[in-house]
This record gives C-alpha cells, structure tokens and sequence, in this order.
C-alpha cells in the first residue's frame, strides 16, 4: 500500500514585493512502479538557517508574482515521447507554485516554504524523474536564465504536522491560509490496485477493453494516477485520473479498436501507477490484415 493523494488547486495570484499577500485556497483537480523506499522531503532545520541571498529587492517593486496551482502526492511524467509513468513518493506532497518573473527572476532554490522551523526549497527535479522536462502534467516549469514564467515544486512532508506554515523569499515571510494548512494536515489517501484486467486472446481486427479497479483503503480522500502505456505494435499513454474517497473503489475502462488489432500478432501493454506495475501482452488470433 502507498499513501497518496492529490490536493485542491490553488487559486488565488500571490504578488511578491518579495511576497505580498497568503498562499490562497486549495481546490481538488480532477480528470506503476513497485513501491519505493521512502526518501525524505528535502529540508533544513533552524539551525542551518536560511541560505545565502542575493542582493534585497526595492522594498516596494514586486520581483515575482506567485500563483499557486495545487498541491499532489503524484503526478504524472515522461519516460518517452509515447509513453508515461507516475512518480509518488511514500510520505511526501508536491506542492506546485507558478512563478511569474516581474523585476527579477531568481532560482528556484531562492523560494522556500517555512514549516515551523523547517526550510523546504523550491526544485524543478521533484520526486526521482530526473528533471523539469519529463513533467507532464503542469506546462513548463520556470526557467530564471530565460526570464520564463513556469513551476517550482516544494516538496513537503504528507501529512503535513506543523503549526505554521510560511511562503518565505529572502527573508520575507508571509502564512499560508489556515484553510490550506489544514487540508495539507488532512489524512492521505492509500491506495491499492484490486484488479487489472485484459483478455490473453483476441481476434484479429476485433476491439477489446482493459479494465483496472482500485480501492482506497486510507482515511483521507484521494486522486488515483495510472498510465496504460500501449508498447506495440504502436506505441500510446493512456492517462488515468480518478478522486477515490476513503473506503471507495473505482473502475476504469480503456477500449482498444479493431484497428488496434489490424495487421498484428499480438499487442503490449504496460500499466504503470503510483502502486503497481503490470505488464501484459493480448494474442491476436487468425490471419493478420494490414491496416489500410
């Protein structure tokens, strides 16, 4: 079992002058590898104290505006250009903020958010993916060398036990609304793959379903990633995103066409999520015809 969920979307623009305004509130989205050892959000303890900054911005010019787009334990992202995979990692949230560059566009690693005495800074390589490319869901991330508005990611742990919660940028410190604190303390969600689904045989030019069902057996509400990646003969990602609540199930369905089936011996599929892989290959019967 993996502990994941995704969290509501951020609505509200937050203008720095370094930062002026709360981090505002939080709206859920909607629409495998094995699980991972556990690894760490990447933090500070007040006695490292906070890093080393540039020059301090004119106190009344905002240098970036923020708007925050939500908060996830996965999402998902790139391993080819036809296919994806979900990263999650066991007891940390992804929390992503876009940042808009105005009289300045400073690194990523310049933004920070204070959890009591916590620093957790600003990254565009979240979880293991390698890299702010291979993201797949959110749009580009920001680039401060091209002056480019786009996503920073703070990684934070899930559930979040905290008292206060902060937005801080070189020195300038602003709380998060206490709606979004408390949904960040709110129990995840834990998921488990029940079923997966796939004829072994089919006929040649007929369609067939793929179907998986997945239960939530955590105590908090939840989003449900997967990626039923089609490997051959053509190669595709069919993206999955599902809210589970606590102590539901759900079920979806992926329905390949007879031209899927057309001209071939036989058809791969590759499930990936954030709590089991699968791998399957469905035979296809009778005399191939090429697809026209």
């Amino acid at each position: 079992m993996t502990k994941r969920r995704n969290r509501r979307a951020l609505l509200r623009t937050v203008a720095l002058t370094g930062l002026t305004g709360c981090v505002g509130n939080l709206r859920d989205g909607d629409d495998e590898p094995p699980e991972t050892t556990p690894r760490r959000p990447r933090e500070t303890t007040a006695e490292d104290g906070p890093r080393p900054t540039r020059e301090s911005p004119t106190a009344d010019v905002p240098v970036v505006d923020f708007v925050p787009v939500g908060v996830q334990s996965s999402f998902f992202y790139l391993t080819t250009p036809d296919s994806m995979d979900v990263e999650a990692v066991e007891g940390t949230q992804f929390a992503f903020v876009e940042v808009r560059p105005r009289t300045d566009s400073p690194p990523p690693s310049d933004f920070s958010l204070v959890v009591d005495d916590r620093h957790f800074w600003g990254t565009l390589a979240p979880g293991e993916m390698g890299g702010p490319h291979r993201l797949h869901e959110l749009g580009p991330g920001y680039r401060a060398d091209k002056n480019r508005s786009g996503w920073v990611a703070f990684e934070v742990p899930d559930p979040l036990d905290a008292e206060t919660v902060e937005l801080t940028y070189r020195g300038r410190d602003r709380p998060v609304d206490e709606e979004v604190v408390a949904d960040l303390r709110s129990p995840p969600a834990d998921f488990e793959l029940v079923s997966f689904d796939v004829p072994e045989q089919v006929a040649h030019d007929e369609s067939f379903d793929a179907s998986l069902v997945v239960e939530n057996v955590g105590e908090g509400d939840g989003i449900f990633r997967a990626s039923l990646n089609q490997a051959g003969p053509t190669y595709s990602p069919n993206r999955a995103k599902m809210r589970v609540p606590a102590g539901a199930r759900r079920e979806r369905t992926w329905t390949f066409g007879e031209y899927v089936t057309s001209g071939t011996e036989r058809v791969r599929l590759h499930l990936r999520s954030a709590v089991a892989d699968r791998e399957t290959t469905v035979e296809v019967l009778g005399k191939a015809t090429m697809p026209r």
